[in-house]
């Protein structure tokens, strides 16, 4: 169960339980009437904890126990492994919570360029949040505007976007109308809960110890709920009913009523599809789709070297029909599942570009996609890195990458080439900007319906006066721009290229017990200095265009051209 933060899909994991399930394995000093009976039992059934007689839960935890938690939650097919290294100064490579730890930084739980993990530390309940909206990738906002009834918090302004946050989301509460208690140490069964509310989405369903209750306050969910009600119950072929079925088409046809591209409801296939574009790895012809701003379906960017690349498929093609199948109307995940499949299988496009129509036959392939790629050129005094995208470990292969620049004394320039970058992940793209602006400088602003977020850069700017040049184009997307439009405002890069997509929205990823989820549209971002993209993209500061007919790079070789200037 992994949830992120990501720019096309602003990623909140959810769980949700349509009615009570009985389980077979019980604690005893956790009965079923207790409040933290289904929390405790949701991370058993999730072998976090073990089938044991007594649970205890009013043991105090450390940090190092909640990450392990975090870990084995977020990253399921992990298991620990030998001596690990690590990079903090109070940890020891050899101790159990070793192997955890490296996975945590992976995951983005832990920074790796943080001094002290504080593994023995006892957890309070800012430690514990601030761990659980990392590895989730929810930025902690930096400034809440609105009134604080709550005095502990008040008290403390750095971490009152956070506790303000937890406290609207319900994933804590109050230990009185105005105190919180956020500096109590956290037990075994509080970080079970916190774990559980985190994870708990519930469609307008309100929780009380565990148990679904009808919603009082939404007279229209309360009409959905009681019609599927009436339907189970009295229905005459109700057992014959795929309900499964009928939910995903009901919840499907729902969320196409918003009107809006990109918010989606997807079944556990089409969510899988999704999710694989995120792993690295995919079967399919090598394409990112998307839509343009007439709602058609289109090529975002063709991966580099992949069936899609190869056969000529350009951004902005209009995607019209596949294998024969006309796909108007039809939602963009369901294009996609029909656009990938088995790897030695043959797929038909027909694409409009411009006013012609064109139709292309690929054969799919496993297509790998590497987040970062380097190469030395210019005689070794520049290094050209290429991000294809923004998934789960573009900030450490980055990094990996910055290493290698910084040991090298004869690199005196960077290339950062997004070119077809489609996105991803926003906490990849933000560790991404940490090397480039200084710390607590505004990195991106996000809009919600009724509050901002400004996410400050947590980074030491390593590179932020060295010289660089960022190549885009119209298939740089989401992630890419932030980054672009990051460094362009701070003047910390010549932007070159073609002006980019224009994807200034941000969706929330909500992941339901069945593998299915819901891909919503709740804010719209701004760069540092306040430009909106969404449509417009980012414009370049240089403007050069590739010539399909060439061999050349024509765009690479003015960023060399660039760079020399800025060197000398």
């Amino acid at each position: 169960m992994l949830k992120k933060l990501l720019t096309s899909c602003f990623a909140i994991l959810a769980f949700i339980s349509i009615s009570p399930v009985s389980f077979a394995h019980q604690y005893k000093d956790v009965p079923q009437g207790s409040a933290y009976y289904y929390p405790v039992d949701y991370l058993r059934r999730n072998d976090v904890f073990k089938d044991t007689e007594y649970f205890q839960p009013d043991i105090l935890i450390n940090r190092a126990e909640f990450i392990k938690y975090l870990v084995i939650l977020n990253s399921p097919d992990f298991k620990p492994k030998g001596t690990v290294s690590l990079p903090f100064e109070d940890t020891r490579n050899n101790a159990w919570y070793a192997p955890y730890f490296k996975e945590a930084i992976i995951l983005g739980i832990l920074d790796d360029r943080a001094r002290k993990a504080e593994p023995d530390k006892k957890l309070t309940m800012i430690d514990a949040l601030t761990l659980l909206f990392h590895s989730q990738s929810i930025p902690i906002p930096n400034v809440y505007k609105g009134g604080i009834p709550y005095t502990d918090v008040v008290r403390n302004k750095q971490a009152a976007p956070l506790i303000m946050r937890a406290l609207s989301l319900d994933i804590i509460y109050p230990q009185r109308e105005d105190y919180v208690g956020i500096y109590q140490r956290v037990t075994r069964a509080q970080a079970a809960r916190m774990i559980y509310k985190m994870d708990l989405v519930t469609l307008g369903s309100a929780y009380s110890n565990g148990l679904p209750q009808v919603s009082s306050h939404n007279p229209e969910l309360d009409k959905i709920i009681s019609v599927w009600e009436l339907i189970e119950t009295s229905y005459l072929s109700r057992d014959n009913l795929d309900k499964a079925e009928i939910a995903d088409k009901v919840l499907g046809n729902l969320v196409q009523q918003l009107d809006d591209p990109y918010s989606v409801y997807m079944n556990s296939v089409q969510n899988q599809n999704f999710q694989d574009g995120l792993d690295g790895e995919i079967e399919g012809i090598g394409a990112v789709i998307g839509y343009n701003e007439n709602n058609e379906i289109v090529i975002v960017s063709p991966i580099k070297d992949s069936p899609a690349d190869k056969a000529g498929l350009i951004p902005k093609d209009i995607i019209v029909a596949v294998d024969d199948k006309d796909i108007t109307g039809m939602s963009l995940e369901n294009v996609v599942g029909l656009i990938k499949g088995p790897r030695g299988t043959e797929v038909k496009l027909k694409i409009k570009r411009s006013t012609a129509y064109m139709n292309f036959t690929i054969t799919r392939e496993l297509i790998e996609i590497p987040s970062v790629e380097y190469e030395i050129i210019n005689g070794g005094n520049i290094m050209h890195l290429i991000m294809s995208q923004f998934n789960y470990n573009a900030a450490a292969e980055f990094g990996k990458a910055v290493s290698e620049l910084m040991s090298d004394p004869s690199i005196k320039g960077l290339i950062i080439d997004l070119r077809g970058n489609p996105g991803g992940l926003l906490d990849e793209s933000l560790r991404i900007l940490g090397y480039f602006v200084k710390a607590q400088e505004a990195l991106v602003t996000i809009n919600y319906a009724d509050y901002t977020q400004v996410l400050l850069s947590r980074g030491n700017a390593e590179l932020n006066s060295f010289p660089i040049v960022v190549l885009i184009d119209e298939g740089s997307a989401s992630a890419s721009e932030i980054v672009a439009g990051a460094l362009q405002d701070y003047e910390l890069a010549t932007i070159m290229g073609d002006t980019s997509f224009g994807k200034g929205t941000v969706q929330e990823m909500n992941y339901f017990i069945d593998n299915s989820s819901l891909k919503l549209t709740v804010a719209k971002w701004l760069t540092p200095d306040g430009q909106d993209i969404q449509d417009g993209g980012i414009k370049p500061d240089i403007s050069v265009s590739d010539n399909a007919v060439t061999e050349t790079d024509e765009q690479l070789d003015r960023a060399i051209q660039e760079l020399n200037k800025l060197m000398k």
